[in-house]
């Protein structure tokens, strides 16, 4: 093989076999995390990489696959999800032969409850002192019968029915062991296959009632020694009887994931889901928090630049920017609709600023010509025109408190215009005078004032001549 090839093959290889790191695995489920949140890992491998369920808040959540090219995905989909936990369940010991019963199971059992039975010994003694291992002793009649032994007669007689009562209670407790070791033996005999915990949990319920009757009788008044010590105290060897329970549970323990198994995919597939939400809303809500955080420092930069100019149509630009940038609802909206959002206030913002600049140079223009006149109050010559031009400047920035963009050049044309007059005011003040003085209205009143003064004094010579 040429050299060239052999460093191809390894290259090839070595790719092939990138494993992703601890830490590769645990920033990929930081994003599935929300605040606060902690999580385990519980790693199993299998052919095609290394597998992580996912356990938060103690329950497990999801499953992570470390793919042998180094690759770390989430398994999302139901199917995936349970052939996931198949193969983890199967490196576990935990498969379907599981529910196959071996016959060397069953023999182990039986064993052990037959050797529990024969450490029954003293319990049959005291049945067969008493007399009620011939009779039945179900009430107290029935065991007043049973007790036909000279000892027992003489207890019955001299006890009376306390005494009875204890027969009772040992015989019924002595039954209640001999029917839960039967069915426990029929039971297990006929067991081949499991169908699921139901058949354990029967055969441990009769193991705990074998148990518990057994504490039972030792604690009867019959065999305490301290009380009337009848019978001597049984020998119960329950070591027996809780191997066989600890036999039962671990085998429970070998086919309960599977009995669940169905339920439990749904439930993981279930949460699954939750944390693939998680994952969008945390990125939109992230995605929300930057485009707020930068939003409101531009509104601000526009403001502190363009809200001195103090206009009724600036201030609501701004305002309406400003409400812009929140993204009203941006937590519940998708990526393409906050970028829609989000492309809509950049370009109100660009409309603000044309506006602003726009505003700012009609402000410059308008202070120019209100110090122009400023400059003619208080000047007789003037007088007319200054108050024209006043009249007509006060009507120009009324328009322009509330001007659209399209309005203020035109705006601002007018008040070039108005301060072009004022200049030539300035220069030709005896004519501009003149000029307005003549076209004042009040001389035009003055004028016809005087003519009906004239008029009068005129009439009242010429009656005056007539009557002399």
């Amino acid at each position: 093989m040429k050299t060239s090839h052999l460093i191809l093959a390894i290259l090839f290889f070595s790719s092939c076999c990138i494993a992703a790191t601890a830490t590769d695995v645990n920033l990929f489920v930081y994003d599935y995390l929300g605040e606060s949140e902690m999580f385990t890992k519980t790693p199993f491998n299998l052919t095609d990489g290394e597998y992580y369920i996912i356990n938060i808040n103690g329950e497990p959540s999801f499953i992570v696959h470390s793919a042998l090219n180094g690759s770390v995905s989430m398994i999302a989909d139901r199917q995936g999800i349970k052939d996931a936990l198949t193969g983890y369940y199967a490196t576990q010991g935990i498969t379907y032969d599981n529910f196959k019963v071996n016959q060397s199971e069953v023999d182990e059992l039986l064993s052990l409850i037959d050797s529990y039975n024969k450490t029954r010994e003293k319990e049959f003694e005291c049945k067969t002192y008493i007399g009620i291992d011939r009779f039945e002793c179900v009430d107290l009649e029935t065991c007043w019968r049973a007790c036909y032994t000279p000892i027992c007669q003489q207890l019955k007689i001299g006890a009376g029915k306390p005494f009875l009562e204890l027969l009772w209670a040992f015989s019924n407790s002595s039954s209640y062991i001999d029917s839960n070791l039967s069915t426990f033996n029929e039971k297990a005999a006929s067991l081949s296959e499991l169908n699921g915990s139901q058949q354990i949990d029967e055969l441990v319920l009769l193991v705990d009632n074998m148990k518990d009757n057994s504490v039972t009788i030792n604690n009867l008044d019959l065999f305490n020694p301290m009380a009337l010590g009848f019978c001597k105290m049984v020998n119960y060897n329950l070591t027996y009887l809780t191997d066989a329970k600890i036999k039962l549970l671990t085998r429970k323990d070998s086919i309960l994931p599977l009995v669940n198994f169905e339920n439990e995919t749904d439930g993981m597939h279930n949460r699954t889901t939750e944390r693939l939400l998680l994952k969008t809303q945390l990125k939109i809500d992230r995605i929300c928090s930057e485009h707020l955080s930068n939003n409101s420092k531009q509104v601000l930069s526009i403001k502190t630049r363009f809200l001195v100019l103090n206009t009724t149509k600036m201030r609501d630009k701004l305002n309406s920017l400003e409400e812009a940038g929140r993204i009203p609802g941006c937590g519940n909206m998708t990526e393409a609709q906050i970028t829609e959002a989000e492309a809509h206030f950049l370009s109100l913002s660009e409309q603000v600023e044309e506006y602003g600049n726009k505003l700012e140079e009609a402000v410059l223009t308008k202070g120019e010509v209100g110090s122009v006149l400023a400059g003619m109050e208080g000047d007789v010559l003037l007088y007319f025109k200054a108050a024209e031009l006043n009249s007509e400047f006060s009507k120009i920035s009324r328009e322009m408190d509330s001007a659209d963009l399209s309005d203020l050049s035109s705006l601002e044309t007018r008040l070039l215009q108005l301060k072009e007059e004022a200049e030539d005011a300035n220069n030709n003040k005896v004519a501009v005078f003149l000029t307005g003085f003549f076209t004042s209205p009040f001389v035009l009143i003055l004028a016809v004032l005087l003519l009906l003064a004239f008029f009068l004094i005129w009439g009242k010579k010429k009656a005056i001549k007539k009557k002399s």
